[in-house]
């Protein structure tokens, strides 16, 4: 199960999917979250947890409520998968992440300098889900990082050379964070992708497809 990075739809995962389905004959679950590709946008309701309860609904319509799942995330999206970990330990065997976005007093910081700087109207209609995205980042971000992903998860974290953020220092604090993030854990696994931009998925989709196909193999058969 997919989880895109912020400001993406599901097509993200794309090219990806369709090679992991054809080599697994797997199901794939791709999704776009609220405000982003085919979905609407509930402003009453738009935080991380009533997304997940969303997704978790929208699991149970399809029948895979209760499947044993391989989340892979990217980014923001590793909020997500965090948090259906946290509500859903039995059911995650494992998660890997690209570059992820890790909760923490230092990225509160960051999202409440990047928010205090917006305007709601200088978005498009059809941009309004990245400015709820990024109004209340600070807010989900102080959530998730209540919620522990349980130790028995097998996490694989893959982080790119390249930082998604303007300033060295703060592409620095992010690398720090998934550093410390895997340091903290015993089965986990750092992984540098050379050369990479933010978007592993665009520039370096062989490696994730390898990874994925190595931890399914060796865990969901």
């Amino acid at each position: 199960m997919f989880e895109s990075g912020g400001g993406l739809d599901a097509r993200q995962w794309d090219s990806i999917s369709t090679v992991l389905h054809d080599k697994l004959n797997a199901t794939i679950i791709t999704y776009d979250r609220q405000g982003f590709g085919q979905s609407g946008l509930d402003t009453s309701k738009f935080n991380v947890l009533d997304e997940i309860k969303g997704l978790e609904l929208g699991l149970e319509r399809l029948g895979y409520a209760n499947k044993s799942k391989l989340l892979v995330c990217h980014s923001l999206g590793a909020f997500y998968s965090r948090l259906y970990a946290f509500r859903n330990p039995q059911l995650v065997k494992g998660i890997i992440m690209l570059d992820p976005r890790i909760p923490s007093y230092a990225d509160m910081k960051f999202a409440r300098s990047v928010s205090s700087k917006l305007k709601q109207a200088d978005f498009s209609k059809e941009d309004l889900g990245l400015y709820y995205v990024l109004t209340e980042m600070e807010r989900n971000s102080d959530f998730v990082r209540r919620k522990s992903i349980p130790p028995n998860i097998p996490i694989i974290n893959i982080m790119a050379e390249q930082g998604p953020f303007e300033t060295e220092e703060e592409n620095d604090r992010f690398k720090l964070a998934q550093r410390n993030f895997i340091n903290k854990r015993e089965n986990a696994r750092l992984i540098n992708a050379k050369g990479s931009s933010h978007n592993i998925p665009q520039d370096q989709p062989e490696v994730v497809i390898s990874e994925i196909l190595n931890f399914y193999r060796d865990n969901l058969r």
